[in-house]
């Protein structure tokens, strides 16, 4: 039950979410908890039920809630989904371009060249090598270019920075579900692309492997280079905004993959 003297009898809905969402971020509700019955709710906040129920909507819009029929209503906050779905609408409102997008990426995995040097694991090696490896026995353009997707992922959550990593996620997913939806080219130009930048994802895993700063720093930079060069003869235009109306369904898409 939320603490005693929350909110005061005349407080609304608003201040009911913001003593909720506090509790869920602090961990005092905890994922995969059940909230306390609406008829509970109520009376410990002394409000409505209309009031509790405006309340819960809310918390469910905001990604920390969910409501099962015949079971209550329960904890489920997964940072990364949502901040992939704030930042998602944020680049939106703000009219980020798609090179915004790509020059984030490469200014975070630089960035992080020397956190991911010092705290990989054998495991982030592994499925950074398996991530290599997909992209080369991907048959379909969406399996090549989610291959891309777990690759990048897969650096950038080895540097075990939390907030970096869901930064990351979005930039990566964004860039992907910009490649598949909007700029649909044959499978013969993916698989070119990515096979061009094979030598360079091979480097990148040998110079995490061998904890080489400086060499990883070199072959994240190139391999960046070079695939922002390689796209740019293609049909993506880098300044068309998220905010775009061709890319609108492409954003939602990628707001709702939970």
């Amino acid at each position: 039950m939320p603490r005693d003297g929350a909110v005061s009898r005349s407080h609304s809905a608003a201040q009911i979410i913001e003593v909720l969402r506090d509790q869920i971020a602090r961990g005092e509700l905890p994922r995969g908890s059940r909230l306390p019955s609406e008829k509970m709710l109520g009376e410990h906040f002394m409000v409505s039920a209309p009031t509790v129920r405006e309340a819960i909507r809310a918390l469910a819009a905001l990604g920390l809630v969910e409501s099962r029929h015949g079971s209550g209503t329960y904890v489920t906050a997964y940072p990364a989904e949502i901040a992939l779905s704030s930042l998602a609408t944020a680049a939106q409102l703000e009219g980020a371009t798609a090179s915004d997008i790509i020059q984030l990426l490469e200014t975070l995995n630089v960035g992080s060249v020397d956190y991911v040097i010092e705290n990989a694991t054998a495991d982030d090696i592994v499925q950074l090598a398996n991530a290599r490896d997909a992209i080369v026995a991907g048959q379909t353009r969406e399996e090549i270019l989610f291959g891309v997707e777990s690759f990048l992922r897969a650096l950038a959550h080895a540097a075990h920075r939390p907030l970096m990593g869901m930064f990351a996620d979005f930039l990566v997913r964004t860039l992907v579900v910009l490649e598949i939806e909007v700029f649909p080219e044959s499978e013969t130009f993916w698989r070119d692309w990515t096979n061009a930048l094979a030598g360079l994802r091979a480097e990148i895993v040998e110079a995490v492997a061998a904890r080489d700063a400086d060499r990883l720093r070199r072959a994240v930079s190139e391999y960046h280079s070079n695939a922002t060069g390689k796209l740019s003869g293609t049909k993506i235009d880098r300044q068309m905004k998220l905010s775009d109306p061709r890319f609108a369904t492409a954003v939602a898409e990628l707001i709702m993959r939970r």
